[in-house]
């Protein structure tokens, strides 16, 4: 005895919205180009493009489905369905007058009104897909749009609101991988509702691992372990893994996942994002001693999945130089999240820079258990103000909201890094987006500088001479910061190099501290200094200076710096 097919959650989310009369269109998004399964209710399950599942799942409760996009014009998936079609166009073109349909046409200005003599005629029960509707109506400056992208937007909009349409029943998808491309003024028409089709999640790809030809594909892991490791990636490239493999003999590891999920998703946000495997860790971090302990809390919080005890995000604050993408780095080694780093993601085009934005936010959102690493963000995320047509606005905007994502809590870590806090938005560093607000500052004691340097032999992997001292460097080099200090040393194997030896004696050292010049622009450290006094989220975090100052001490002396720095701030 055949039932009621079980449907993904999303699909059950429109079913349930579209009975409730909640709209009779909708802007399917998301990972749209994907794999589904579909129940054929005797217990089998097939997966199937978007395309079959929902001709499927329409077919269902509508008489006639009509699937469209620009390249392959108007389809239906049947004979039967066609015929339906043809009479029902037919029948509303003969009360005007018109002749029947010879040909269907194909150009979407010619295409859009026999799709509305259909879903506007209350005796039918009909679904219309429009596929890749930002083609049809794609975001853009009115301005610039051409006359008849502005009557597909017109015609589009006209529908959302139809009260033919909304009384009928029928139904208009509208599909779409990133909402962004689609125009703004369909986007945010108040009658036009959306779903979001989401990445498979650990259940998902378990299911669908399960149901794979296993034939000739040699697996390191337990399909469970599978289905862990390849978060992120959509149900049509595990199957590729799957092809590969039985391709190429080799066997599906950890490390060959890691490989491949890599290229996928770099590839997928074209060059939005990179990944960063850390070489190092917080053995490799000279000092901050207090700051290593503290992110090493959060560190055994995420791995011991105490998601209530993880920060929503966390901003790393002072001077340049001052080693905060180093920390940042080893803080997700410690931490064992997978680690992305934000490339440019701005563009001069209309919507290409919220869309990149929510790409990336797609992508992180499926990837779970990631540290999203933001380095300058008061450069991508500083409010431009009007100067950039609200882009910035908007960005902040929606980052704020995937921030305020409680499900988001332990799953991911975002992590900005800025030497301007000023810049930011003042309601994106709030506690509940931004938890914990670290301080940078240049190293005050001989001993902070002498661990720095030492860090910094290791990690470059330079031999000294059995008799060298690195602490008289550290004491020659006050005010220094961790990158300059850095300099010091490879200035000094520089010096060693050029009489052809491979150890850095004592002389060397010496003459590349006293040699080094450090930055001299100090009322523009001092200002970042205090910017990062200010932001600090501890007190405990502070030099002993900075420790007894209230805020209105640290207001007064950044309004003088001001004054000084002028148009430079």
């Amino acid at each position: 005895m055949s039932r009621d097919p079980v449907l993904p959650p999303w699909a059950d989310e429109l079913k349930l919205r579209y009975l409730a009369g909640e709209a009779s269109m909708f802007l399917v998004h998301g990972n749209v180009r994907d794999l589904y399964p579909w129940d054929n209710g005797d217990g089998t399950v097939h997966y199937v493009p978007l395309r079959q599942f929902l001709e499927r799942f329409l077919g269902r409760s509508k008489d006639i489905v009509v699937y469209y996009n620009l390249s392959e014009g108007i389809e239906l998936p049947d004979k039967a369905g066609r015929a339906r079609f043809r009479t029902a166009i037919n029948a509303r073109r003969a009360l005007r007058g018109e002749e029947g349909l010879a040909v269907l046409p194909r150009a979407p200005r010619d295409v859009l009104p026999i799709i509305e003599d259909l879903v506007t005629d209350p005796t039918q029960r009909a679904a219309v897909v429009l596929d890749y509707i930002e083609m049809i109506a794609p975001m853009g400056d009115l301005t610039f749009m051409g006359e008849s992208d502005k009557s597909n937007l017109v015609t589009l909009e006209r529908w959302a609101s139809d009260p033919a349409l909304l009384s009928s029943d029928n139904l208009i998808l509208l599909i779409a991988e990133n909402p962004s491309d689609v125009h703004r003024r369909l986007r945010s028409n108040t009658h036009l509702a959306q779903v979001a089709i989401p990445r498979p999640d650990t259940e998902a790809r378990l299911a669908f691992i399960r149901r794979l030809d296993g034939r000739g594909v040699e697996l390191e892991m337990d399909e469970e372990g599978l289905a862990k490791v390849t978060g992120g990636l959509s149900l049509v490239q595990i199957r590729g893994l799957f092809r590969r493999a039985r391709q190429s003999g080799e066997p599906i590891s950890f490390r060959t996942v890691s490989r491949r999920k890599k290229a996928i998703i770099e590839q997928e946000c074209q060059g939005l994002v990179e990944f960063v495997d850390p070489e190092h860790d917080f053995s490799h971090v000279g000092g901050l001693e207090r700051l290593k302990r503290d992110l090493l809390r959060v560190a055994r919080a995420i791995k011991a999945g105490h998601r209530n005890r993880v920060p929503m995000g966390m901003l790393f604050v002072g001077p340049m130089g001052t080693g905060k993408t180093f920390v940042a780095e080893a803080f997700a080694a410690e931490s064992g999240l997978t680690c992305l780093k934000f490339k440019n993601f701005r563009e001069k085009w209309v919507g290409s820079t919220e869309g990149n934005l929510e790409k990336i936010l797609q992508v992180v959102d499926g990837l779970g258990y990631v540290l999203l690493i933001l380095d300058e963000a008061d450069r991508s995320m500083g409010n431009q103000g009007d100067s950039d047509g609200g882009t910035s606005s908007r960005v902040i905007a929606r980052l704020k909201e995937f921030m305020s994502d409680t499900s988001h809590r332990g799953r991911v870590v975002i992590l900005m890094m800025t030497n301007r806090p000023d810049k930011l938005d003042t309601d994106l560093k709030r506690p509940g987006r931004f938890d914990f607000k670290i301080p940078f500052f240049f190293p005050e004691q001989v001993e902070e500088r002498l661990a720095i340097l030492q860090a910094i032999v290791r990690k470059n992997d330079l031999e000294l001479a059995d008799d060298a001292d690195l602490r008289p460097v550290a004491a020659a080099t006050a005010g220094y910061s961790a990158a300059e200090l850095e300099a010091v040393l490879l200035a000094a194997t520089t010096l060693a190099s050029d009489d052809d030896r491979d150890v850095i004696e004592q002389s060397d050292l010496d003459q590349a501290a006293r040699d080094v010049i450090p930055s001299r622009d100090t009322r523009m450290l001092q200002y970042m200094e205090m910017l990062a006094v200010f932001e600090s989220s501890s007190r405990r975090m502070l030099p002993e200076r900075f420790r007894d100052l209230d805020t209105a001490e640290v207001q007064r002396r950044l309004d003088q710096l001001r004054v000084q720095l002028g148009r430079r701030v």
